[in-house]
């Protein structure tokens, strides 16, 4: 086991594991709870929007916070957010008024999309500090999570109804608090890269002047983000307009995040054959063939068909995208570099909530998926230009 598990990865992997499937029971599942509650899809889409845009506008500070803890330590520090939202949750399950859980919704979103650097720069300290850690196998265990979350929660709600998902949730992120909390990096240190350099001091530049090269990436990256959240913040949407329901939103959600898995758990051995740089700009094409296939599907086997291309284009990035940005950047800006990329999926969060609920308000959920397939493509041709034959160089740092 000690083999599978290296070093903090196995304690790493319940935190990742709990982790998405709160992310799950949160976004995946936000439109049938929140359609349950009496929300229009405009009105997810502006709830889903304005929390993705608080989100994006407090993740620089948090990250800049996390970057220079003097009080807390990083786990400590994950450790607050998490605690707020399981407040959230039963506030969620104990009040019914519909202004109160949307109010509890936008603070839980909040919370969630802050804790996603945060817990990423838990396994990228663990690197730094030569603990070995398979964050690759980590964060496959977290797309197993987020499938069986998939399927509890379809089962559940097709069953008993969307007012089991406040319950679920709340089981969900105890479970993360108490992983988080209690994270030590691992048993004794092996060190298993070279010895770095004292760790460097900010020179307090703000982030994007120093990286001036990452402003344009992020661009990119928000166009693909775009195109992945309209598929996964309006799952039961694409499957009603196949003439399917929650129970069948559920094997979707399954098979999508089972999909995940085989990319994120051996990527250690693609670093071997290709930089993350190279394997974060090939994960475009597949973006866009995700987003364009799902739009055209006629039925739902064409549709779980179409799930091929999250292995190759969520799935890899997921992952590639941690390593590209831990190397791209300094070791004392690295909870700020992961916090920016985060943004970029808040970002994304904001757009295709706010346009692709008007749009499946206006046209249904082929417009909505439209959105996703031009952004996808644009998101796509960005990315294959900027990160073609090292144009976009790493800074100098001290790994």
């Amino acid at each position: 086991m000690k083999h599978l598990f290296p070093g903090a990865t196995g304690h790493f992997s319940l935190i990742q594991g709990c982790y998405w499937m709160t992310y799950c029971i949160l976004i995946s599942f936000s439109s049938l709870y929140l359609l349950d509650r009496g929300f229009t899809n405009t009105q997810i889409g502006l709830l889903l929007g304005i929390a993705g845009l608080t989100a994006a506008i407090l993740q620089p500070f948090v990250g800049a916070k996390g970057d220079h803890l003097k009080a807390l330590s990083l786990r400590q520090f994950t450790s607050l957010p998490i605690a707020a939202m399981i407040l959230c949750g039963v506030g969620l399950f104990l009040v019914p008024a519909k202004p109160v859980q949307a109010a509890l919704y936008m603070v839980l979103l909040v919370l969630l999309q802050l804790l996603t650097p945060l817990i990423y720069s838990l396994g990228m300290d663990c690197l730094n500090n030569h603990i070995e850690l398979n964050f690759g196998l980590a964060r496959g265990i977290g797309g197993g999570t987020y499938a069986l979350a998939s399927a509890v929660c379809g089962s559940l709600a097709a069953a008993l109804g969307a007012r089991v998902i406040p319950l679920v949730l709340v089981v969900a992120v105890a479970l993360m608090l108490a992983f988080t909390f209690t994270f030590r990096q691992g048993g004794p240190v092996k060190a298993t890269l070279p010895k770095p350099d004292a760790l460097p001091q900010s020179d307090g530049t703000p982030f994007l002047k120093k990286y001036p090269q990452v402003l344009p990436l992020l661009i990119g990256v928000i166009l693909l983000y775009t195109s992945h959240n309209v598929i996964m913040n309006f799952p039961y949407q694409i499957v009603q307009s196949l003439g399917c329901g929650s129970a069948e939103m559920g094997h979707y959600l399954t098979l999508q995040s089972l999909m995940d898995i085989p990319a994120m758990v051996v990527f250690s051995l693609l670093l071997k054959r290709a930089s993350s740089r190279a394997w974060v700009r090939l994960t475009g094409i597949s973006f866009f063939l995700h987003a364009l296939l799902t739009w055209l599907a006629p039925n739902l086997p064409f549709l779980m068909v179409v799930q091929v291309f999250e292995m190759s284009g969520y799935a890899l990035y997921s992952v590639s995208s941690v390593y590209f940005v831990n190397e791209m950047v300094d070791l004392c800006d690295r909870v700020q570099g992961q916090t920016y990329f985060t943004m970029a999926n808040t970002i994304g969060i904001v757009l295709s909530s706010v346009l692709g609920g008007r749009l499946l308000d206006l046209g249904g959920a082929s417009a909505a998926l439209c959105l996703a397939t031009v952004t996808g493509a644009a998101g796509m041709v960005i990315l294959w230009i900027l990160l073609r034959r090292k144009s976009l160089r790493p800074a100098t740092n001290a790994a």
